[in-house]
């Protein structure tokens, strides 16, 4: 895909970015990311890409569209530059078991983890976070579930669906702390799949960008 021109990717630190970074590098489009502060998002500047203050959002100029929110641009990119269907399927029924798996992961693993987050360093409240850390154990069992005879979520290969998860799983020590559990001993299979996604070159450049990106702001003395 050498002949597109490189998709900017607006984004942050925390997981829901790096789900698209994943995805575009995955499938070899050019992006560049432009990584915000917190405070950044509410800014005039930020506001006019997204009304909600959030990311990710994308520019892209082959297409002339500006599009926020995770699981659209997920949906988009599949759509626009995955016709081989690298890694995602035309196939009944794994198209609709891999947008099953991206719904789980955008209402609730995501949320879930967030909310571990915010009870703990935003607005402590220990009952609430207790609340949330068994939340998370249960995500945690549905992934161990699903991949109880698999060794990838559908359709027997690494697909968005399975790319999806990793930003969030691979901060569950700085999220969940204390709570966090022995994954490789309580959700074998969980443990398994992650160890084979570490495999994959885009997740390696994904959490070595990533692990950059909050260096770059934390020398700033910015988050």
């Amino acid at each position: 895909m050498s002949s597109l021109q490189p998709i900017t990717l607006h984004g942050h630190p925390g997981p829901n970015p790096w789900k698209i970074a994943l995805l575009l590098d995955e499938l070899n489009v050019p992006y560049t990311t432009k990584i915000y502060t917190t405070p950044e998002l509410k800014q005039p500047a930020f506001l006019a890409l997204n009304r909600n203050g959030m990311t990710p959002v994308i520019e892209d100029p082959n297409k002339s569209l500006l599009l926020a929110e995770s699981g659209a641009i997920m949906d988009y990119i599949l759509d626009q530059y995955d016709p081989e269907k690298r890694i995602s399927f035309t196939t009944l029924p794994e198209r609709y078991h891999m947008k099953q798996w991206l719904q789980f992961q955008t209402t609730t693993q995501g949320p879930v983890l967030q909310a571990v987050f915010h009870w703990a360093f935003v607005e402590p409240n220990p009952e609430a976070r207790a609340s949330y850390v068994k939340k998370s154990r249960r995500v945690l069992q549905v992934l161990n579930d699903g991949l109880a005879d698999r060794e990838w979520l559908v359709g027997g290969k690494c697909s968005a669906a399975d790319l999806s998860y990793v930003p969030f799983h691979s901060r569950l020590d700085f999220i969940m702390r204390e709570a966090t559990p022995d994954v490789e001993t309580e959700f074998p299979n969980v443990d398994a799949w992650y160890k084979r996604m570490l495999g994959r070159d885009a997740v390696q450049k994904m959490l070595n960008d990533r692990d950059e990106a909050t260096k770059e702001l934390s020398s700033l003395g910015k988050k």
